[in-house]
Formats: structure tokens, C-alpha cells, sequence
């Protein structure tokens, strides 16, 4: 699984994990020159809470199969609008001997290495922005040099093509 791609799953159900708000993060912290909020995230899973899903295609038959657990989610998931991560998540809680594949796969999807390399090249790239800005901060007010630091401390973002 990789961030900010379509993804399809075997029941039709195409999906997206977004780090749009974790950009949005970035990007206010270098603006207000605050590091507060980007010292809380320090393991791959801190990064959830800033994560979100979108279902592109087939919300109904998804909720239809975790009717049980979508009740809280399904306006956004039926509007194409991006639903928290844990809250997507949820949706695959079950019994044991339950089926379910849209579950069975979103686990491996989530599993999978290249979802925890992403998550792990997020985190280097948050503490980055922070050592820029936690410089930039400290740096005497006459020798800074304003808000033209913030291209760049928000430049290694791109890579994750937000």
C-alpha cells in the first residue's frame, strides 16, 4: 500500500490513505514557527491521527458488508469525504470465524512493508522540519530571514506527493 494512491481491493472497493493533514501540519507549523504539534509524533503509529481514508468507488457495498460498524462513518464514506484512519480502521473489527476479505485485505495492505516504510520516511521527514525550524527559531531576529525558510523546510513533503 502507498500513501496518496488508488488502491483497488478484491471486492471493488477502491481506496486511498491520504497524509493530506499531516502536510497541512507541516506546513502550519513552519508558517507559525511552532514545533509543538510536530514533537508529539514519534513512532509510525502517532502518524495515524493525522492520516485519513477516502473510498473512491463502491462505499455502498462496503457498508452493506460492515453495516454493523460504519454506522458513525457512512455519510463521509458515501460522500467520497475523507474518514479518520482509526475510524476507517474500525470497520474491520469482527469475530474469528467471521469472512471477511475487504478486512483480510486492508490488514495485509496496512501490513505490508512498503506502508511502513512510508510511514517511517514520514517520520524522517518531520523530524527534518523540525531540526530546520527549531534552527530557524533560534536564529536572532536580524539575521532571519522570514517565512522564505518555510519552501524550504517543507520542500522534503514533495516527495510524498501530496
Amino acid at each position: 500500500m502507498s500513501l496518496n494512491q488508488n488502491y483497488s481491493l478484491q471486492t471493488g472497493v477502491v481506496l486511498e490513505i491520504s497524509a493530506a493533514t499531516l502536510h497541512h501540519l507541516i506546513k502550519s507549523a513552519a508558517y507559525e514557527q511552532r514545533t509543538t504539534a510536530l514533537i508529539k509524533i514519534r513512532r509510525p503509529a502517532d502518524l495515524y491521527d493525522y492520516l485519513s481514508v477516502i473510498v473512491h468507488q463502491d462505499a455502498h457495498g462496503l457498508i452493506k458488508r460492515r453495516h454493523a460498524w460504519a454506522k458513525k462513518i457512512k455519510g463521509d464514506l458515501l460522500a467520497g469525504k475523507p474518514v479518520s484512519f482509526k475510524n476507517f480502521d474500525n470497520l474491520f473489527w469482527r469475530h474469528l470465524d467471521e469472512e471477511d476479505p475487504d478486512g483480510d485485505e486492508w490488514y495485509r495492505l496496512i501490513a505490508d512493508e512498503r506502508f511502513h516504510f512510508q510511514l517511517t520516511s514520514l517520520l524522517d521527514t518531520l523530524r527534518s522540519v523540525e531540526r530546520r525550524l527549531h534552527q530557524t527559531i533560534n536564529t536572532p531576529s536580524d539575521l532571519n530571514l522570514g517565512l522564505g525558510n518555510v519552501d524550504m523546510m517543507t520542500s522534503d513533503i514533495s516527495l510524498f506527493q501530496y
